[in-house]
């Protein structure tokens, strides 16, 4: 099980003892095609050479200005501005709407430094080239109505060093940004800050004319309010200053913003494709009171630049080498909240997290930690198989603890990844009893951690990820070695098919620090997060690619990991290692801002005491029905289970698989309540799943500690006015048929007479 401090543990009918397997042929579609979409970057060489990038409603127009790559302007509604509005010289007392050409290195399209000089100007434009579009191998390609994928490559007049910057879109609103940067000289090249995309954003003109009242600033950036474990996915809108602000930070919080322009309505959502240090940075330009013809204005103009933090250099260049840089992923939407988390999930789901294997859909699983923990036993896993099948759920997976002997501890003999006297006949009697029960198979492994008492640290102390010259206490194995590298990909590849696993589940208990290790190469010492993720990325794909029926699970501590650098790999991911049934429902709440719903596992049942002081069995079950249902330790054994608790166990996961997985990869989420603090109270937690045609959808309704009213009036946003519906309210079973438009006006009231109890709504057009 994943621990942040290794040393403290962390009216459907279903009949007995018959468990199903996942459903084959029958997996729900993507999301839907977007036919009509254009999707095109055309070259410009005149006046200045440069891009336009259009996208859906997405335009970007860049050229090159003064030595540098530039932004010229965005448009989120399709719009193209005439270029006569646009070839005047740009200047610090311009008046238009492009932005001024800042002299600083933030105004540029991306950043980067060598060897300890900022090359932000003095490029020199050398082609401009029609490439594939990258695709993931391991899945195959995408639906896509166009695809378009340019490589721009600049030439530094200051440095041996050439830049591919690359840009990629498919139809969505979304544009993808990477680097190539080439060394092309006699000498190493250190790099010591790279940022794949920064640049100018959007502008606010006449402030004090056009402000709305509400608003505390022209800019705004929604962003963690925490980077600690059990605080995940807590969002929070904070006002942008003049000047610059910035954040970041490693292993927990998604790298992903969402900026807003108070004026225009419009917003961008950035997401960072990198799983190690990174930095969010804003620049507010202001000018306040400035005069034209005699009217008084007040404008501000916003830039942005991405990238990996940490002690440099961050990578340093043999001659001739090349290294990529991670992906920006920037979306330019007009629209509320909805809207934007809308369009997020449907460029997520075709074009960036991974497919499901070919006819599986997402099993209803069970972790064996919950009454099993550190002590695992042929006998107590015996009993989790028991009550999975049960209930109904479809995959089992053992946790941590299974290798080593009785007493050891685990997390110290990371690394040994072979069975003990725990399990002295093997896994292979469990795995067999759990298929003769129905059962899928999964098995955890933290393969890039080393214990400080295994055999395999005695073995290769030189795998070990050093900081400071000493890899004293640290755990990480450095897989920018070869050999370390082969080792755990080979070892994992052997369990896989020894155990014949339909799932893996990755842990990751370590951290290797703000320089993510230190290696010495070419005469400097090169921070280690870059190419160690690199290595982690490229073994994972080669995995998926090996293994195409294999269900892939994320887990790092808990909620660590999950950017779009890791989970590109990832069927779902644990969303926290907070298992107490309150915060779990508001870090799922925030989880499926950024990320879509059926990609968010979090736990119900007994993992740790946190599980059972919160809610009754519906409310904490239909909590995480709204992600990858997954269960811990439900009884101690099938012959403990009381039959009122058993009902509404299988009640919950029958509903589950009949009504909501299958339409969950799909569905449009709708946050009533997006933004709960999950260090307060809070009043009620509600959210709303709806299929892109309007014809099913389901709503949880769920009143916190902090609410003062016994009832809800709960207005559904994702049904269609001119349908019927027929609308279940799951409390008492009771159905009625009510009309979309009186749904959307009226609205239905909820009553729920006490805190931490749920109801669960479920919307079928007649």
């Amino acid at each position: 099980m994943s621990k942040k401090n290794s040393g403290v543990l962390l009216s459907l009918i279903i009949f007995p003892g018959i468990a199903s397997t996942v459903p084959v042929a029958a997996q729900a579609p993507r999301s839907e095609p977007r036919d009509g979409q254009q999707a095109n970057i055309s070259v410009r060489t005149k006046p200045r050479q440069g891009l336009r990038v259009v996208s859906g409603n997405l335009v970007y127009d860049e050229h090159m200005y003064k030595g540098g790559l530039r932004a010229r302007y965005w448009s989120p509604n399709g719009l193209i501005k005439p270029d006569v509005f646009l070839q005047q010289e740009v200047s610090t007392d311009f008046t238009g709407d492009e932005a001024p050409s800042l002299d600083d290195p933030i105004a540029c399209s991306f950043g980067l430094s060598v060897d300890g000089q900022d090359l932000w100007d003095h490029w020199l434009w050398k082609s401009a080239t029609e490439a594939p579009c990258e695709v993931d191998q391991a899945s195959g390609p995408r639906d896509r109505t166009s695809c378009a994928h340019m490589v721009v490559e600049l030439a530094s007049e200051i440095r041996p060093i050439r830049v591919k910057v690359h840009t990629q879109v498919d139809g969505h609103p979304f544009m993808r940004r990477w680097l190539e940067i080439i060394n092309d000289g006699k000498v190493p090249a250190a790099i010591g800050k790279v940022y794949p995309m920064s640049g100018y954003l959007f502008s606010g003109h006449r402030i004090f004319e056009n402000l709305p009242q509400d608003a505390s600033s022209v800019f705004s950036v929604l962003k963690p309010a925490s980077f600690a474990p059990y605080r995940e996915d807590d969002f929070r809108w904070v006002p942008l200053p003049d000047g610059t602000f910035s954040y970041g930070a490693s292993k927990y919080g998604t790298p992903f913003s969402i900026v807003k322009n108070a004026i225009t309505g419009e917003s961008f959502v950035l997401y960072f494709g990198w799983t190690g240090q990174y930095a969010f940075e804003f620049f507010t330009d202001h000018h306040p009171g400035r005069g034209i013809e005699g009217y008084e204005r007040d404008d501000a103009w916003l830039y942005f630049r991405t990238g990996l933090k940490g002690p440099g250099p961050l990578r340093v260049l043999r001659p001739g080498e090349t290294a990529t840089t991670p992906a920006v992923h920037i979306g330019h939407i007009f629209g509320d909240l909805d809207a934007l988390v809308q369009e997020s999930h449907k460029y997520l789901r075709d074009s960036v997290l991974p497919p499901m294997p070919p006819g599986v859909i997402r099993p209803v699983e069970i972790n064996s930690w919950g009454f099993v923990a550190n002590e695992v036993s042929e006998t107590s896993l015996r009993s989790v198989i028991d009550t999975a099948a049960d209930v109904g759920v479809e995959l089992f997976t053992v946790d941590a603890g299974w290798y080593g002997d009785v007493k050891s501890d685990w997390w110290q003999k990371a690394g040994d990844w072979k069975t003990g006297s725990r399990l002295p006949n093997g896994l292979e009697p469990i795995f067999d009893y759990a298929r003769s029960k129905g059962l899928l198979c999964g098995l955890w492994v933290d393969i890039e951690r080393i214990g400080l008492a295994s055999d395999l640290r005695k073995a290769h102390p030189d795998w070990v990820v050093t900081r400071h010259g000493s890899n004293e206490n640290l755990t990480a194995l450095d897989l920018t070695n070869p050999e370390a590298l082969d080792f755990a990909e080979e070892t994992l590849a052997g369990l896989i098919q020894r155990y014949k696993l339909d799932a893996f589940r990755l842990d990751y208990n370590t951290s290797m620090g703000p320089a993510g290790g230190q290696n010495p190469r070419e005469g400097f010492v090169e921070n280690n997060y870059w190419r160690y993720y690199e290595a982690v990325y490229g073994m994972y794909r080669r995995l998926r690619k090996r293994f195409p029926n294999l269900m892939m699970e994320n887990c790092a501590g808990g909620g660590g990991r999950n950017d779009l650098g890791m989970l590109g790999n990832f069927h779902w991911t644990q969303i926290s290692d907070e298992w107490g049934g309150v915060r779990t429902l508001k870090i799922l709440n925030g989880f499926t801002i950024p990320l879509p719903p059926e990609y968010a596992l979090s736990y119900v049942g007994f993992m740790d005491d946190e599980n059972y002081r919160y809610g009754d069995t519906d409310f904490r079950f239909r909590g995480q029905m709204f992600g990858h249902l997954t269960l811990g330790g439900i009884v101690p054994n099938i012959q403990e289970f009381p039959a009122a608790y058993r009902q509404r166990v299988r009640h919950n996961v029958q509903l589950y698989k009949s009504f909501i997985r299958p339409i969950q990869p799909t569905v449009s989420v709708y946050h009533h309540t997006p933004y709960l603090p999950n260090t307060e109270a809070g009043d009620w937690c509600v959210m709303e799943h709806v299929t892109p045609d309007q014809s099913r959808g389901y709503a949880g309704i769920f009143r916190l500690a902090g609410a003062k009213e016994e009832s809800y009036r709960f207005r559904p946003r994702g049904l269609d006015v001119s349908a019927t519906y027929r609308v279940t309210f799951d409390n008492s079973g009771k159905a009625v048929v009510l009309r979309g438009v009186d749904l959307l006006t009226h609205g239905v009231e909820v009553q729920l007479a006490q805190a931490l109890h749920s109801e669960l709504l479920l919307f079928e057009r007649q």
